[in-house]
């Protein structure tokens, strides 16, 4: 079976586009209708998704996520927003939950914590280090029932998925219907800004772009597109702000410069929110 597969763009469904760049003997290109920029052709989705469960995550990458204060302060920066955005508590799942840290986090704060993630040395850390209910498999394995969660969040998550259009089905209808409903449910999707100013000056050398998994890059301009054609509404940017442990004068001009590159949908991640 050939390692690579030929794909149309999974927004307007065409094969229609111009090559941006070649990387790694893999061509990244950009949809001439709704400029989506993705990798094609592109590894095939069985020996993407076998690495995702046997060797991203093994034990010396656990062992420096678990002990990097940033990791948790990035994390704690995610679920302020969170709930900033989101009315009350509730059942939240996290998709790519990883080693459990943002649920571990969630949890804390009075979340229904629950998590998938296909990586089998993942899940088992976040089970029994952090004794979260964490399935380990892809969404369709779990079978969860219908408008089940109140919150679904995907951090750098859907870049990785070969299958855009059924996986997003499947968190519509997993996900709680807003007029059901005394508050809105909440979707959170972040992923790499494909059109932020890093991207636009380093193009092939930009670190986000690895073409073997990150299957593609996203604007604030193509992924609510993508979010609208699968019935989600009330789409809006959230502003993920710079973390650090050091609060001294050269961290915070560079808080206020990545607050400025965020308004103006430049930033480095794009964060959007929205509900059905």
């Amino acid at each position: 079976m050939s390692k690579l597969e030929h794909i149309n763009c999974p927004i307007c469904e065409c094969d229609e586009t111009e090559l941006l760049f070649v990387k790694d003997d893999l061509s990244v290109v950009a949809c001439k209708q709704c400029k989506l920029r993705y990798v094609n052709p592109r590894i095939n989705r069985l020996t993407l998704e076998k690495g995702y469960v046997e060797t991203y995550y093994p034990p010396e990458k656990v062992e420096r996520i678990h002990a990097d204060d940033m990791e948790w302060l990035q994390m704690s920066e995610r679920l302020i927003e969170l709930e900033r955005q989101h009315q009350g508590k509730g059942r939240i799942l996290d998709v790519g939950c990883g080693i459990g840290t943002f649920l571990n986090l969630a949890s804390e704060q009075g979340w229904e914590s629950y998590g998938i993630d296909p990586s089998k040395s993942g899940c088992t850390f976040a089970q029994q280090e952090y004794k979260l209910d964490v399935r380990c498999g892809d969404i369709f394995d779990a079978k969860f029932p219908s408008a089940h969660f109140d919150v679904i969040t995907l951090y750098h998550v859907l870049e990785h998925i070969s299958e855009l259009n059924p996986f997003l089905s499947e968190l519509h209808r997993i996900l709680k219907p807003s007029e059901k409903e005394e508050k809105e449910s909440t979707l959170v999707i972040e992923v790499p800004n494909g059109e932020g100013l890093q991207s636009r000056i380093h193009k092939a050398d930009w670190p986000y772009v690895h073409p073997q998994d990150h299957l593609y890059y996203f604007s604030s301009h193509s992924l609510p597109i993508l979010l609208q054609k699968h019935g989600f509404r009330n789409i809006r940017l959230g502003k993920p702000r710079r973390v650090s442990q050091d609060k001294d004068f050269k961290f915070k001009l560079r808080q206020v410069a990545t607050s400025m590159l965020v308004r103006l949908h430049l930033g480095t991640v794009i964060r959007v929110y929205a509900s059905l």
